[in-house]
């Protein structure tokens, strides 16, 4: 038997659908990301100084000072990462080939490439170009730009503009308030597991750079970048961080590069109990689920799309629990 449900609520779960439809057909995802972490930073500052005993008016309007402060504060991050990377990357990837080309023959391994300078020079060059498009493409005066520049716009005017109330009295009203609940629902979701990502991976930074200074390790500044721009995405983003500290700690020699291992397997471990701390038991999303997540959602978007996924999945099952099972026949 089907689940009864509202004619109302029924459109708006169409609508949602084709919203995402309309995000990914047309490259929206940048506006999109951009719009969510913007009214998130508000969102979340604005109820911390209302149950601290703040005006509404006053914790909105410092809510978005702080925005603005946070909003310079990870442009200059993520401008920083490009321009270290532009210069580091190559380098770090020039002096680890032939480092290992040296390992591979002293223990009698053999690469899989049949000349290892030859890679190097394709990895350098790849890494070079990519970059660079990076660098091009996040420049001023860009689709790209524009729309993440939309994406705040349309987050700061709702979240300065007064909420609606309406007593579903008429069938837009009904619709509207539908559709309101299935946006405040995501918005939730956004934030729980992104604000969740955001706080792991501060952290996870802040001990990988004393681990990296105590250590000695070099490419320290391009690490400590990676670690966090990196970590903001699930599993894939460790990943990418854990092989660039290896490989750094690889130019200098194989104890280095072992001591690098063992402490991003300690991390890690750390790391799960930090996300049950912060985040509880609310998000236990499979492994498996949130790769096909990640790779569906970068195939719709690109990199909005493997940000959003994560949020999308923990959606998608906090609607389905908050409808009743089918009766049995």
């Amino acid at each position: 038997m089907s689940i009864a449900l509202s004619a109302p609520r029924k459109a708006s779960y169409a609508l949602f659908a084709l919203a995402l439809v309309i995000i990914a057909r047309f490259n929206l995802g940048p506006c999109a990301l951009a719009g969510l972490v913007s009214f998130m930073i508000m969102d979340l500052t604005e109820r911390g100084l209302r149950r601290r005993g703040a005006k509404i008016r006053v914790a909105r309007w410092a809510a978005l000072a702080m925005f603005a402060v946070m909003a310079v504060a990870l442009s200059w991050i993520f401008v920083a990462f490009v321009r270290v990377g532009v210069v580091r990357l190559p380098v770090l990837l020039d002096t680890v080939l032939p480092r290992l080309t040296t390992l591979a023959t002293e223990w009698g391994y053999e690469l899989p490439v049949d000349n290892a300078l030859e890679l190097r020079d394709l990895l350098v060059t790849s890494a070079k170009e990519n970059f660079a498009s990076v660098s091009k493409t996040s420049g001023l005066l860009t689709r790209g730009f524009f729309l993440v520049l939309v994406g705040v716009f349309a987050a700061a005017m709702k979240f300065l503009s007064p909420s609606e109330e309406g007593g579903g009295a008429n069938l837009y009203e009904a619709l509207r308030e539908e559709f309101s609940a299935r946006v405040r629902l995501f918005v939730r979701s956004f934030e729980l597991v992104v604000g969740a990502q955001v706080a792991i991976s501060t952290i996870n930074t802040i001990l990988t750079a004393v681990f990296l200074h105590a250590m000695g390790f070099p490419f320290k500044t391009f690490l400590i970048l990676t670690t966090f721009v990196c970590g903001l995405v699930p599993i894939i983003g460790n990943v990418i961080s854990n092989i660039a500290i290896v490989t750094a700690g690889l130019t200098v020699s194989v104890h280095l590069a072992t001591f690098g291992l063992a402490y991003l397997v300690v991390i890690h471990k750390l790391e799960y109990i930090l996300n049950s701390r912060i985040i509880g038991g609310s998000i236990d999303t499979p492994m498996w689920m949130t790769l096909l997540g990640l790779v569906a959602g970068e195939a719709m978007m690109g990199v909005p799309g493997i940000l959003l996924a994560p949020a999308l999945l923990h959606y998608a099952r906090a609607e389905l629990r908050d409808l009743p099972a089918p009766a049995k026949p």
